[in-house]
């Protein structure tokens, strides 16, 4: 068993690697802190019979039940939530908040911003776990990490796309209308709102109808490509599947891509549209023109404070002389000021986190410790939560191998093989190293 640092589990490869990497390749250079790099739930198997960690890095974090098969093996470790979800709108705010005692008094916290700190200090998370940074993937769109990306020329050979065109990029985010009645069901019985759950699937699906009509518009328009990429979790198929449903012929202006991250995509665009997806919020960093499409009034409960610093986009009609006719960069320029007076106030996030994991490395951490009553469901049996727990175990480590099999479809683009991983890392690690003398400031003035 290999002892390591710092465990970093990354779920979604598009949004979450790039950053991993970065932080990975800063840590190790310029703090001599290891970090081991590992896809959860994919390589969670492997790892479990690999590492040791002192620190774990997770995703996100509500609650202990989360995290089961990794308490049973790290529960020593501490545990860091970079919680990669946290501009919420009211309803999200109810799903996305600490709910137990391991949330809320054993896990240290990243937060983006001092209103998210206050958010999760209303949530009874303990005041010393938490850090705030920040948001690190808003980082890499400038410098020196936004030339990493592959650039226009580079995405068009990819994707056969006319690099002379004008590319308008529309990251969708109608999420909620791909729940199925089961996934409800399960929302329900965590103790959300049944009803507002449904009114969000229909408020998703009325408004993926509406604004895939107005899309078709870019049928009339010869010099401009339409790129419209589904979520993470939406697969391909589905999405593509549902959009066949809506639009009798697709006009070959329109393509749907998963392959590559957000942010390159960004980049190389001239515009970026969606309803509320906070890719809206990294184009305005990436100082590129975006519009708020919402062809339908918003519930409070769906409200976010950044839809106030972007223009709105509600007909047809506006759709086609705003998105289509031409390109207004000066768009974003209020939602760009937001940002960055909101969430990247305090330097450069990235070198930021390396260096917090730095410090916990070397420091011990003010925090409750994990017990094992804490973190485990009860059985079928009345049995003393210690003896549960250390059962589950013992049988869990008997068919760790088999963990890696916990893959599913909504990780379609998340699996890849360790050498395309470590590829990765070299290519941050070399690319960085080009960029050592801005670091090295960054060292002197720590």
């Amino acid at each position: 068993m290999k002892k390591v640092d710092v465990l970093y589990l990354y779920e979604h490869v598009a949004r979450e690697l790039d950053v991993a990497c970065a932080v990975k390749s800063i840590a190790e250079k310029h703090f001599g802190v290891h970090i081991e790099l590992v896809h959860f739930p994919g390589g969670m198997g492997e790892a479990f019979a690999k590492f040791k960690p002192q620190t774990v890095l997770i995703s996100h974090c509500y609650s202990a039940k989360n995290y089961h098969s990794i308490l049973l093996e790290w529960r020593n470790s501490t545990f860091v939530n970079l919680s990669w979800e946290q501009l919420l709108s009211r309803a999200t705010q109810e799903e996305k908040a600490p709910a137990d005692i391991f949330a809320k008094e054993c896990v240290v916290h990243q937060a983006w911003s001092d209103e998210f700190a206050e958010f999760l200090k209303d949530h009874d998370v303990v005041e010393n776990n938490i850090f705030i940074n920040g948001q690190p993937a808003y980082m890499l769109y400038k410098e020196p990490y936004r030339h990493f990306f592959c650039d226009r020329k580079e995405l068009a050979k990819q994707s056969n796309l006319d690099e002379n065109k004008r590319w308008i990029f529309f990251p969708e985010n109608f999420w909620r209308g791909f729940y199925t009645d089961d996934e409800i069901d399960m929302l329900a019985s965590q103790g959300y709102d049944r009803k507002r759950a449904c009114e969000m699937r229909d408020h998703a699906r009325a408004s993926m109808q509406e604004i895939m009509q107005w899309c078709t518009e870019v049928e009339k328009y010869d010099d401009i490509e339409l790129i419209i990429r589904p979520r993470p979790a939406t697969p391909l198929n589905d999405f593509i599947d549902t959009v066949n449903k809506i639009i009798d012929n697709v006009p070959r202006q329109i393509h749907f891509i998963k392959d590559g991250s957000v942010r390159e995509w960004i980049l190389a665009s001239d515009l970026v549209i969606s309803s509320y997806s906070t890719s809206l919020v990294e184009a305005a960093i990436a100082g590129k023109a975006a519009y708020l499409l919402k062809p339908l009034p918003l519930a409070d409960y769906l409200y976010v404070d950044w839809f106030d610093y972007i223009k709105h986009i509600t007909t047809r009609e506006e759709f086609c002389n705003s998105c289509l006719d031409g390109v207004d960069v000066s768009s974003t320029d209020e939602l760009k000021d937001w940002t960055e007076r909101v969430l990247l106030s305090r330097g450069d996030p990235i070198y930021n986190l390396a260096g917090y994991l730095a410090h916990l490395t070397k420091n011990t951490v003010t925090k409750n410790k994990i017990t094992r009553k804490m973190v485990t469901k009860p059985g079928r049996l009345p049995l003393p939560k210690w003896m549960i727990y250390e059962y589950r175990k013992i049988t869990q480590k008997k068919i760790r191998r088999q963990l890696k099999n916990l893959n599913d479809i909504r990780h379609e683009c998340d699996q890849l093989e360790q050498q395309e991983i470590n590829y990765r890392i070299e290519k941050w690690a070399d690319f960085l190293t080009g960029y050592e003398y801005i670091f090295n400031r960054k060292d002197e003035s720590k």
